[in-house]
């Protein structure tokens, strides 16, 4: 099975494809692209073109990985002390939420405590589980890392 963890941001989301077969995990993209920048002609306040640009980047990852099976998002911990960032990346995980229901791709919403992971640990558990990604490595990285190794191991 091939599945694909996100982890939304406001400026540079990151994803991971990682497959598994027979009890062994690969990480597809940890030398390839895995951060998707936001492209500098789209402004701060322009979300309607940063969710058309994002949804268009998920099918591209679609396209360039044949056969993911699952999307795992790994969502953002919300407080009462929100923030407008944390609304950004809200946008981005519809949008790649909107990308799988065109492509009638399940996906699944996860939280550290969901994930068997902590913020603090996720960086240390996604190395232990599947490996780190060769750049761009941290903790949004990571978490992308953990939501798919989540999908393989339980759904």
């Amino acid at each position: 099975m091939k599945v694909l963890g996100f982890r939304g941001d406001p400026n540079a989301p990151r994803y991971a494809v990682v497959s598994e077969v027979g009890g062994a995990y690969s990480f597809e993209n940890k030398s390839s692209d895995n951060k998707l920048s936001v492209p500098a002609s789209i402004g701060e306040d322009a979300d309607d073109e940063r969710l058309d640009w994002l949804y268009r980047e998920a099918t591209a990852i679609f396209d360039a990985h044949p056969g993911i099976e699952r999307v795992v998002i790994k969502q953002n911990e919300y407080t009462q002390s929100d923030t407008k960032a944390k609304r950004k990346s809200a946008h981005a995980d519809a949008a790649v939420v909107l990308a799988c229901a065109h492509r009638g791709i399940p996906v699944y919403m996860k939280t550290y405590a969901s994930m068997q992971t902590t913020s603090k640990q996720t960086k240390q558990h996604a190395e232990g589980r599947v490996g780190k990604a060769d750049k761009y490595w941290d903790t949004k990285m990571a978490d992308a890392v953990n939501a798919a190794w989540w999908a393989l191991r339980n759904i």
